[in-house]
């Protein structure tokens, strides 16, 4: 081995065919580097070696270099394990590859932003999540290691992940029936997921990036590769989140101060059409009746994007308190009807039940109902009736909104309670596609159900319920 360190001429490195040939060295403090020939019985000494020169990276060159050696070799403090014999053009590439990278203190920096991040491992040959935590334990990450891949499937349903590392080769389930499970689950679709397998064919990596797989990892891997791919991966995809929310919280910013300027206008315009409605003809009336409305509109699309952060961070508080919910129709009805006669549309209510007074949020039920009327109104066909029927059971009052009009057609009606979800291209109408999504948010803070269900070139109506009882 000491033939293979003149042609480098570097004197911070040491090479050794045995650790006891240390003894000799004198100023092994003063040293960068020192690589050993070992065949792991001697891990001992390399550890105590690693102990007392903390700043002397350690290497390792063996013949017999299996998962098991490299593992106890890893939590001896060992940095990298090369394949004895040795070549010199090998070395010589590591050593300058070491030298040009000089990037201890920029890893630093990037494991500080993954701390915590939580990892889930999935196979069932234990030794191999050993391994991987070994490998990945710089990163400060927080693990959870199954060997059961249905035992992980049930965690999967209740608790979000950052990344997951699945073998694909398993019992019961395989990873690829685990990726499926994992994309179907609210809190973990979209998840980056890595394949770690044997499996070397293109058939089963094509597989794995359909599945929505980053990366596919061939064994036996080389364990530094695969800590840089996913420090990589993981980094790339704590960025984007980052610049994601930073992009939400801005926009939430931007919206929250169009409330002031919004609820100003609509209060002059209160104000004008209150004090000098007399003073004015029939023509300017409706001219400043479409600006209220127009504003209400711009109102109630502002408080639907801020309630849409919120709702979005779980930050729906409800204030319940008893309320007449009689009350709470006719205002919504009395709020909407300037759009509705915009197109000559009526509002037509009627309540079927004796129920009233009930607790709910009064300002949070009045969005719901708001933005179902509005969508009533925008797809509806001129010069028709908005029918709005309150109703109850044993158990809860019933809301129901029909209009005759454009209708949808969905493969699933729940689809039109997801974020973003319209119609406006179709309509040619504007939308932004919030509506729904909150007031389903609303309805489920209140342990209601709300329901959709639209012919397309008919009718489309809305339903939900409310529990009658606190």
């Amino acid at each position: 081995m000491k033939k293979l360190l003149s042609p480098t001429g570097n004197q911070d490195i040491v090479f050794v065919n045995n650790v006891k040939e240390l003894k000799k060295f004198k100023s092994l403090a003063n040293k960068k580097l020192c690589i050993i020939k070992t065949d792991f019985r001697d891990l001992d000494y390399i550890k105590e070696i690693c102990k007392t020169y903390p700043s002397l990276e350690v290497w390792v060159a063996s013949n017999d270099i299996s998962r098991q050696n490299i593992l106890n070799a890893g939590m001896c403090g060992i940095k990298n394990i090369i394949q004895y014999p040795l070549k010199r053009e090998v070395i010589n590439d590591l050593i300058k590859n070491k030298s040009c990278k000089n990037n201890q203190k920029c890893d630093g920096k990037i494991y500080d932003s993954l701390t915590g991040l939580k990892v889930m491992l999935v196979d069932d040959n234990p030794f191999n999540n050993e391994l991987l935590e070994e490998t990945l334990k710089p990163l400060n990450l927080n693990f959870t290691s199954c060997k059961n891949p249905a035992e992980a499937a049930n965690i999967i349903k209740n608790e979000k992940f950052d990344l997951f590392i699945l073998d694909i080769m398993m019992p019961e389930l395989s990873g690829f029936e685990l990726a499926q499970i994992i994309q179907n689950t609210s809190q973990n679709a979209g998840r980056p997921i890595i394949f770690i397998s044997a499996l070397s064919d293109i058939e089963h990596k094509i597989e794995s990036y359909n599945l929505g797989s980053y990366i596919y990892i061939e064994k036996p891997f080389n364990i530094n590769a695969v800590k840089s791919q996913i420090c990589s991966l993981l980094k790339a995809c704590n960025d984007r989140e980052k610049f994601a929310k930073q992009q939400n919280s801005y926009l939430a910013m931007v919206t929250h101060d169009l409330k002031g300027p919004v609820q100003a206008e609509i209060s002059a315009l209160d104000v004008l059409l209150a004090k000098y409605n007399k003073n004015l003809d029939q023509n300017q009336v409706e001219i400043l009746e479409g600006m209220r409305s127009s504003s209400k509109f711009l109102q109630n699309l502002v408080t639907n994007i801020l309630q849409k952060y919120q709702s979005d961070n779980d930050k729906i508080i409800l204030n319940k308190q008893l309320h007449s919910f009689k009350k709470l129709i006719n205002e919504c009805c009395e709020e909407v009807k300037y759009c509705a006669s915009e197109r000559n549309l009526t509002i037509d209510a009627s309540y079927k039940t004796d129920q009233d007074e009930i607790w709910f949020d009064y300002n949070e039920i009045k969005r719901v109902i708001h933005n179902i009327l509005t969508n009533a109104l925008k797809y509806s066909y001129k010069n028709r009736s908005i029918y709005l029927e309150i109703t109850s059971d044993n158990n809860n009052i019933i809301v129901s909104v029909k209009n005759y009009g454009f209708g949808v057609e969905l493969d699933n009606p729940d689809d039109v309670f997801n974020k973003f979800t319209s119609y406006c291209e179709k309509n040619k109408c504007v939308n932004s596609g919030l509506g729904l999504y909150i007031s389903k948010k609303i309805i489920d803070a209140h342990k209601g159900s709300i329901s959709f269900k639209s012919i397309p070139d008919d009718y489309t109506c809305v339903t939900f319920t409310l529990p009658l009882r606190a």
